[in-house]
């Protein structure tokens, strides 16, 4: 669930930053949820993902730039949800918050506390992604063009060779 959730979070990102941070506001949720789980406070009840921080801060799962990290993406996430809210610097921000907390995550309940993500890729903007493949594309057909004038000045050559060939014969 993580993962189609950032998955979406940076699928929507370029185009529509305002789902986006809905979809990492989920992110947050779920991943709160399952630290609630692994740390025994797992409730049937739906606490608001305040109260669950709240609890997981007040159990100590959760401390530090962590907490706050998980407010980031709840308080953006709901103003994404509740207006139109949605800055792309502010999805991007979040973005790399989202991936520090699975990194955290990872590391604290994964069993692999040496875990090395390497370095935040930002997704890439579709629209750049189009632009270049059109350059490539262009290149690409100028350079079949300049193989067919070449291929046809061949063939122009060889026609004329075997003519002058026949004549001599």
């Amino acid at each position: 669930e993580l993962v189609r959730l950032g998955t979406l979070a940076e699928n929507y990102f370029a185009n529509d930053p305002n789902t986006c941070l809905i979809k990492l506001r989920q992110y947050g949720e779920h991943l709160a949820q399952l630290v609630t789980a692994k740390v025994g406070l797992y409730s049937h009840t739906q606490p608001t993902q305040f109260d669950r921080l709240k609890r997981l801060q007040h159990r100590g799962a959760i401390t530090g730039n962590i907490t706050r990290l998980f407010h980031q993406l709840r308080k953006l996430g709901n103003d994404a949800t509740h207006g139109t809210y949605g800055e792309k610097s502010a999805a991007l921000s979040n973005l790399k918050h989202a991936r520090t907390l699975g990194i955290w995550f990872h590391q604290s309940y994964g069993g692999v506390p040496g875990f090395d993500a390497g370095p935040f890729v930002p997704p890439v903007d579709p629209q750049q992604h189009t632009a270049a493949l059109q350059t490539e594309l262009a290149r690409l057909q100028q350079e079949r063009e300049r193989w067919q004038t070449a291929l046809s000045a061949t063939r122009t050559q060889a026609e004329q060779s075997q003519a002058d060939a026949s004549s001599t014969s």
